[in-house]
C-alpha cells in the first residue's frame, strides 16, 4: 500500500470565529448564500450550492485542478460534464458542492461530504476539494467558499470540519492557518486505487 504524509486540519469550534479570512465582512441571507465584495470596483463573489446545471463549469474547473497538480485529464470535457451531472448530484453520492461565481461566471468550488462521526456522536464535514481558478486567486473566492461552508455547518449543527492539505503548498497553508484550525500533522493519508481494490478482493477468494 502506498503511504503518503499529509496534513489533516480540523475545525471543531461550533462558533467558527474566522475573523481573519482574506475578505471584507460579508452580508449573507439565512439561506446560506454569500455575497462578498473584495473591491468597490470589482463584481462581488457570490456562493451557492451547485446544481446539475453547473456540471459543465465544474468539469472545466476540475480539469484545471488536475493541471495544477500536474496530472493528465483522463476524459474529454463532454464526458466530464455528463459524469458530474449524473454522479455528483445522484441521490446516493453523499457529495455536496458549493460554487463561487463572479458576474454569474463560476470561478471556484468546494466539494464536501457530511457524515455522522460515530466516536464523537456528532455530525462532521469532510472537504474533498477546494479549488479556485488561477485567474481568480485573489478574488476572495476561497474565503467566501469556506465561510459559506461554515454557515452551512452551523445551520446543520455540525460539530467539526476536516480536510487535508499538501505540505508543499505554503500559500494554502497560510490561508488555512488564518482560520485558526487545529493542525493534526501526525496524520497519515492512505488511498486504495481501483486496481488495488480489485487485487485485494481477487486474492481473498
Amino acid at each position: 500500500m502506498t503511504r503518503e504524509t499529509a496534513v489533516s486540519i480540523v475545525i471543531s469550534n461550533r462558533k467558527f470565529p474566522w475573523t481573519s479570512l482574506p475578505m471584507d465582512s460579508p452580508s449573507a441571507p439565512s439561506d446560506g448564500n454569500t455575497n462578498v465584495t473584495t473591491d468597490s470596483e470589482v463584481a462581488p463573489v457570490e456562493t451557492r450550492l451547485a446544481t446539475p446545471d453547473d456540471a459543465e463549469a465544474l468539469g472545466r474547473l476540475s480539469q484545471e485542478l488536475l493541471t495544477f497538480y500536474g496530472l493528465p485529464s483522463r476524459y474529454q470535457r463532454s464526458y466530464l460534464t455528463h459524469a458530474i451531472a449524473n454522479g455528483a448530484f445522484a441521490e446516493r453520492s453523499g457529495l455536496a458542492i458549493l460554487i463561487a461565481t463572479v458576474a454569474d461566471e463560476p470561478i471556484g468550488f468546494l466539494a464536501f461530504s457530511e457524515i455522522f462521526a460515530l466516536a464523537t456522536c456528532q455530525q462532521s464535514i469532510f472537504i474533498q476539494d477546494l479549488f479556485v481558478a488561477r485567474k481568480a486567486r485573489r478574488s476572495g473566492a476561497g474565503g467566501a467558499l469556506m465561510l459559506a461552508l461554515a454557515r452551512h455547518a452551523r445551520e446543520r449543527n455540525v460539530g467539526q470540519i476536516d480536510w487535508t492539505a499538501d505540505p508543499w503548498n505554503s500559500k494554502a497553508a497560510r490561508f488555512y492557518e488564518g482560520m485558526g484550525p487545529i493542525l493534526k500533522s501526525e496524520k497519515i493519508f492512505y488511498r486504495l486505487t481501483q486496481d488495488r481494490l480489485n487485487s485485494i478482493v481477487k486474492n481473498a477468494v
